[in-house]
């Protein structure tokens, strides 16, 4: 073929643009498709974001289900804890409602082991919860305190969150009271405006002192302000809260030089005490409900009802006293006019002795505590143990027998008409020992004829003191009348409680701290 020829062909057949569509439109496919699953893989990380953005909230929002329904239950039972419930191997609980937008949420609540509990403990024993669930002594602040974690779950994503419960108690405290001066019903003159809290008072409400010398060896809480004159000591350690609207010296010559070993803290939840024990009285077997003036002696596991035979404690561990219906309590008492004798309708009890079991003794009017009262086997001054417990719960006063002689002429002074000053009474109690957890529903903790006599010693209580107003046990120290105060605080009361001891109004179990775990192996 001539040359000219092919060099023809080939131009034309270079010139020739049939195909080239073809490649193009297979290039924008490529581009358009690698751009359309860009697309779709960005859209598709987006929705396993927001999907796993959703079901982190619904796995926290059934773990607050969990906490909210433990707390029902605690509502229920204040003691549901004891239970160990719900069990280590409890299976998801399903939410209520839950079962939509393509998952279910489900909670899991699990006690957790206390951090005091024996050394080898993997969980809650229903035999012996307190050591393994509660907080002990040595938890600094979360001492009496239980943990719980709840788990949720929705669809595959879980989050954990522990609650840490405590509950409001009058036993969480060696010291308690709701105003700071001396009941107006112990008063000379008997002034009104008593029941206000500082600065609200008006003029006759003396405020009660803490001088030097006193110690409160435990936590305390107050309604009230404090007023110090000197160098009192609040606490034990730095874990006693010393719980109060605030502190201050009294007046002129009174410095408050208070030592706050404990933590103070003016800004702690209001504690309201109930306005009457008769909730006591509806649980009171028969055979133990008793009318009149009555005098018990306990001894080990029994008792002596006036002077008769011993019997068996309650089972139930309560005994009531109750005014007689017939005769009834005519007589307003008072400390400066305190006698022994008569009144016989009066629903007071008179205690004294050991005991091994645990009670709770509570009276229509008064007990007179007259003699030393203890766990038996424990020597006075010793620490408390064992498991043995006593409430004394009056909803009147509670009052440490001091009888003085002659009989004093006046409520506003230890005189007599022969112009000579009495001095204490047979039976008056030296250096007592009282380890109870006492309660005064409607007045005070106090010791009859406080301001008369000699000096008597110390006051030893093992336990707590909670009383609507402030109870003078005392004039001071030498020269003084009365008693100094010991005042120590039964670790145990922390825990554990008397029988059907009263709690302040509306008290539960409350969640004191929330926090979330970030791996839920690690609660």
């Amino acid at each position: 073929m001539h040359l000219k020829t092919r060099l023809q062909r080939h131009a034309r057949r270079c010139a020739d643009e049939r195909g080239f569509t073809m490649l193009l439109a297979v290039f924008v496919l490529t581009i358009t498709t690698l751009l359309l699953g860009g697309a779709y893989i960005a859209v598709l990380d987006d929705s396993a974001l927001s999907r796993n953005d959703l079901d982190q909230k619904r796995a926290y929002a059934a773990a607050q289900a969990g906490i909210q329904a433990y707390n029902f239950q605690l509502n229920q039972n204040v003691n549901y804890w004891e239970s160990c419930l719900p069990a280590a191997n409890s299976s998801p609980v399903t939410v209520p409602g839950s079962a939509d937008a393509g998952a279910t949420e489900t909670y899991t609540i699990k006690p957790l082991v206390a951090g005091t509990a024996p050394s080898g403990t993997t969980q809650c024993d229903v035999n012996n919860p307190i050591a393994t669930m509660i907080e002990g002594s040595s938890a600094g602040t979360a001492a009496g305190t239980f943990r719980i974690s709840s788990t949720g779950q929705s669809a595959g994503v879980s989050r954990t969150i522990v609650a840490q419960y405590r509950s409001p108690s009058f036993l969480n405290f060696v010291y308690y009271t709701d105003y700071e001066v001396l009941d107006p019903s112990a008063t000379p003159g008997n002034p009104t405006g008593c029941a206000v809290h500082w600065p609200s008072r008006g003029n006759g409400c003396q405020p009660i002192e803490f001088v030097s010398g006193d110690s409160i060896k435990g936590p305390l809480h107050s309604e009230d302000w404090l007023f110090v004159c000197g160098n009192p000591v609040f606490g034990r350690t730095r874990a006693d809260q010393i719980q109060a609207a605030g502190h201050s010296d009294e007046g002129t010559g009174c410095g408050d030089n208070s030592t706050m070993t404990g933590t103070f803290n003016s800004s702690s939840p209001s504690l309201l005490p109930p306005s009457t024990n008769a909730q006591i009285l509806n649980v009171t077997q028969p055979a133990f409900h008793f009318t009149g003036v009555t005098k018990i002696v306990l001894n080990g596991g029994q008792m002596s009802v006036n002077g008769g035979a011993y019997i068996n404690d309650p089972t139930n561990g309560v005994v009531y006293v109750s005014t007689d219906a017939t005769a009834g309590c005519p007589v307003t008492y008072t400390p400066f006019t305190a006698t022994y004798t008569g009144n016989t309708g009066c629903g007071n009890v008179y205690v004294s002795g050991n005991y091994n079991t645990s009670l709770t003794i509570a009276s229509d009017n008064d007990i007179i505590i007259n003699g030393n009262i203890y766990p038996t086997g424990v020597a006075l001054g010793a620490a408390p143990s064992g498991t043995a417990l006593l409430g004394l719960v009056a909803n009147d006063f509670v009052r440490i027998y001091h009888p003085v002689t002659p009989a004093r002429d006046s409520t506003t002074d230890c005189g007599t008409s022969g112009g000579g000053n009495v001095s204490n009474g047979t039976g008056s109690l030296q250096n007592p020992y009282i380890y109870a957890a006492i309660l005064a529903v409607n007045h005070s903790f106090i010791v009859d004829n406080y301001d008369c006599g000699n000096q008597l010693g110390t006051l030893h209580v093992y336990g707590a003191i909670a009383q609507l107003y402030r109870g003078p046990v005392g004039t001071g120290g030498g020269g003084g009348t009365g008693y100094l105060k010991d005042y120590n605080y039964d670790d145990r009361l922390a825990t554990t409680e008397p029988p059907y001891f009263l709690n302040p109004v509306s008290a539960h179990w409350f969640v004191s701290r929330q926090t979330e775990c970030d791996v839920a192996a690690s609660c």
